[in-house]
């Protein structure tokens, strides 16, 4: 351990080695234990166990112990008191070490002592990560790395533990003592780690700095600097040099001097001189450049000297953030290294900006308000938790430093910016300039380079221009996916499951802990208030009300998508083995059974309908309340619009759907085989119509490019479909040889998917496949069940021949 901390006590790191992921059917194989206080080493402890069974292949490989070393070790209950014995007392740590003690106890082996998880301390304190195995996070920490085995584990865990306290250690007290409040407040078993570090804190009078746990990311994001003039477009073009732009990619040019192994080639010229000529001649053009052509730099080149030249926007947009984060993060800053438009380390000519979507920022007020309330789960609470370590060095507030997954981005939706002027009007973040989507939205408007993604850039469409900046200058990455976002910008999705996740934000039961959510929250709002007694008795009739209606709203939704599972089974012809689909036409409205999904629908709606109605009263009752000491006030004034629009959005929307079709859209449902989930489902007919008004009508130059953008070598079927007409065209080979390199074998004798046979078809031959290939194969899926279900199969006859699955 650093000189930073000073923890007095004594931990165990633990570690299991074992036969599968099942506690219940997999056994230990070996135990590796280390006591350690500080950086000092106590003891020790590691042991072979003996399954009593063959070990798995996989395992065998996996971990490098062989079955000799097992069969000759003693039976888990010979160990498990000399276990007990080592451990004692002293807190646990490990990583994911409820997997660890789940098998210890499925074994008989019950510890109750204090356990840290340095999984989940990792997620708080180094947020960010691609991945948080033991492996990687020793990596990037320089700790030893370990080895699939139980000590050498072990030791890794420890290492990583204490490095997590010297990170918490650079912590401020104020924000150690809030971790310690909030996991007191939610009975989190955290709590005492929290303490414990306040308390090594205060023996050691250590201050450092919270911000090297993030790296900063200004530079990388490229955000215009406070003060920086803004853009100030010149009144007369200035046309680009396409050939001193040619001579940059030559062989001999600037890239070549800069970039190692650079290699000229002629596609890439063609493309980037095709681009410039688009700029000047303010022209559309779309361009397929094949795997290898080196698209990026091909339009990045010309964007980013005639918007300079000319101080004019480009937006460049990509079908993924990680295409986003590519070209803000390197692409860019390598060429404007190239052509030497840094300075001093830092761009002083070229101002570049990456945004997102409002829904990936994090809105300070509504993650105030949340962090405040008293009826928070503890899933809310680690990731409130996370966030406020996090805040003490973002500078973007951009959900992607934090790795979410799961469940977690539920959270996030409670706390991340949205749209609705009644809190955007009380939020004091907005008025001072901390708000992180305004600063975003900001720096575009003083960008040159706007990097966004084809989902925020179809949002600002809906949203008739208010996210991005004026425009005249376009160029769209990934052509292909344009159509499909467009379609799903435009349209709608929703399953029962979101239906139910609307409900349940007025009231979430959770094992152990009070309800929470927005109705407890009002129902504990008054304590100690000075408000009227007639307005609370107002506001408790008016919760009342709304827990009625939304009993009853649960108990109809599910009657309403029963009877459409119903209808969907009944009538579908398609017999996918994954999901089930049915068009919603005239003729399919006019079957037996729709008008009773109508009627289900209709008493369904006008509940939804009366929710709306009382939280809106909710919301002008509680009104100018700010000063009379009520409860969570504000957490209450952020999320009362929030459920308000949301409800409206979904009772809106499928209210169309089942009811009040739109001639110019298309309807259909699904239903997944496993699940039995039912969705609903509504898009445009010819979004085509909509991309020509609203992009490439008002665009001066829009420039499409693709990989895969030509069907038999001409553009007419994507050109019709994204309403682009009379575009410049160029076509790029790829420079790869594909005839050479690549043989496709196309089964020709195997049932159709969803036929009888099919799945058993798929697994004899990938059993033969990995066998020709001695296993050098990688198998993809559009199904959790199939992946399953073939690795269950295919796993034994490949591992008797040495082939890991």
């Amino acid at each position: 351990m650093s000189n930073n901390t000073s923890l007095s006590e004594a931990y165990v790191s633990l570690d299991l080695e074992t036969t599968g992921l099942d506690s219940a059917t997999d056994d230990i194989i070996e135990i590796g234990a280390v006591k350690f206080v500080g950086d000092e080493v106590i003891d020790t402890y590691q042991s072979f166990v003996n399954p009593t069974r063959t070990l798995p292949y996989r395992i065998q490989v996996l971990c490098g112990i062989q079955q000799a070393d097992v069969d000759a070790a003693p039976a888990f209950p010979e160990l498990s008191e000399t276990l007990r014995s080592f451990v004692q007392d002293c807190t646990i740590v490990g990583h994911n070490v409820s997997f660890d003690l789940g098998f210890l106890q499925s074994k008989g082996c019950q510890f109750t002592n204090t356990t840290y998880d340095t999984y989940e301390l990792a997620t708080l304190f180094l947020f960010g990560q691609p991945d948080y195995s033991l492996a990687t996070l020793a990596a990037r920490l320089g700790l030893s790395v370990p080895e699939h085995r139980a000590l050498a584990d072990a030791v890794a865990a420890k290492g990583l533990f204490l490095a997590l306290v010297d990170r918490a250690c650079e912590l401020d007290i104020g924000t150690l003592d809030d971790l310690a409040r909030l996991a007191k407040r939610v009975e989190w078993g955290l709590e005492p780690f929290f303490t414990e570090v306040l308390r090594a804190k205060a023996r050691t009078s250590f201050t450092g700095e919270v911000r090297r746990t993030l790296p900063d990311r200004g530079e990388q994001h490229l955000w215009a600097k406070e003060g920086e003039r803004r853009r100030d477009p010149h009144a007369e073009r200035t046309l680009l040099n396409v050939d001193d732009l040619s001579k940059i990619l030559d062989g001999d040019g600037l890239l070549a001097q800069t970039i190692p192994d650079y290699q000229r080639r002629t596609g890439q010229i063609r493309m980037m001189k095709a681009v410039a000529e688009a700029f000047n001649d303010g022209e559309h053009l779309i361009v397929e450049a094949g795997t290898g052509t080196g698209k990026s730099i091909a339009y990045l080149l010309p964007a980013v000297f005639f918007s300079l030249q000319n101080e004019l926007p480009v937006v460049i947009s990509t079908n993924t953030i990680n295409l986003q984060e590519q070209l803000v993060g390197k692409d860019i800053p390598d060429l404007l290294k190239a052509l030497e438009l840094y300075e001093d380390g830092a761009v002083s000519k070229l101002k570049v900006v990456q945004l997102k979507g409002r829904s990936n920022y994090l809105c300070r007020m509504r993650y105030e308000a949340l962090s405040l309330t008293d009826r928070m789960t503890l899933e809310e609470a680690r990731v409130v938790a996370r966030i406020k370590v996090w805040l003490l060095s973002t500078r973007t507030g951009d959900r992607s430093e934090l790795s979410l997954y799961g469940s977690e981005l539920r959270v996030w939706g409670r706390v991340c910016a949205q749209f609705d002027d009644r809190v955007e009007s009380r939020c004091l973040h907005r008025q001072r300039g901390t708000c992180f989507l305004h600063q975003a939205r900001g720096a575009a408007e003083d960008a040159h380079i706007i990097v966004v993604n084809h989902a925020l850039l179809l949002s600002d469409l809906v949203a008739e221009g208010r996210i991005l900046p004026s425009h005249a200058h376009i160029i769209i990455d990934e052509a292909h996916h344009l159509e499909d976002e467009a379609t799903s910008q435009l349209g709608f999705e929703a399953n029962q499951w979101a239906v139910f996740e609307y409900l349940s934000r007025f009231r979430r039961e959770t094992g152990g802990q009070r309800p929470s959510g927005l109705l407890p929250a009002v129902s504990d709002c008054f304590r100690g208030s000075s408000v009227a007694g007639a307005r609370q008795r107002q506001t408790r009739e008016l919760v009342e009300a709304l827990e009625r209606l939304v009993q009853a709203a649960e108990a109809q939704l599910s009657q309403f998508f029963g009877k459409l599972r119903e209808f969907v089974d009944n009538h579908s012809t398609d017999r996918g083995g994954y999901e089930r689909h049915l068009r919603l036409t005239a003729a399919t409205r006019a079957q037996p059974g729709w008008s009773r999904v109508e009627i289900l629908w209709e008493d369904l709606g006008i509940v939804l309908a009366d929710i709306a109605d009382h939280i809106d009263e909710l919301y002008v009752g509680l009104e100018g309340l700010e000063d009379n000491n009520v409860t969570a006030y504000d957490h209450l004034m952020t999320e009362l619009p929030s459920v308000l629009s949301r409800g409206n959005e979904l009772r809106h929307q499928i209210g169309a759907l089942v009811s009040q079709p739109d001639a110019d859209n298309i309807y259909w449902l699904t239903a997944e085989q496993e699940t039995g989930a039912v969705g609903l489902h509504s898009a445009p007919l010819n979004v085509g119509v909509v991309l020509e008004k609203s992009i490439f009508g008002s665009a001066e130059c829009a420039i499409l490019t693709g990989a895969t953008l030509s069907i038999e070598g001409t553009f007419e079927y994507i050109k019709g479909r994204l309403g682009l007409h009379n575009p410049k065209e160029v076509l790029l080979e790829s420079p790869f040889d594909y005839l050479a390199s690549t043989m496709v074998y196309l089964p020709d004798d195997i049932p159709d998917p969803g036929r009888p046979g099919y799945q058993e078809a798929v697994q004899g031959l990938l059993i033969e496949l990995c066998q020709a290939s001695r296993g050098r194969a990688l198998a993809l899926f559009t199904s959790h069940s199939a992946l399953r279900a073939t690795q269950a199969a295919i796993q034994a006859p490949l591992e008797k021949e040495g082939i890991l699955v």
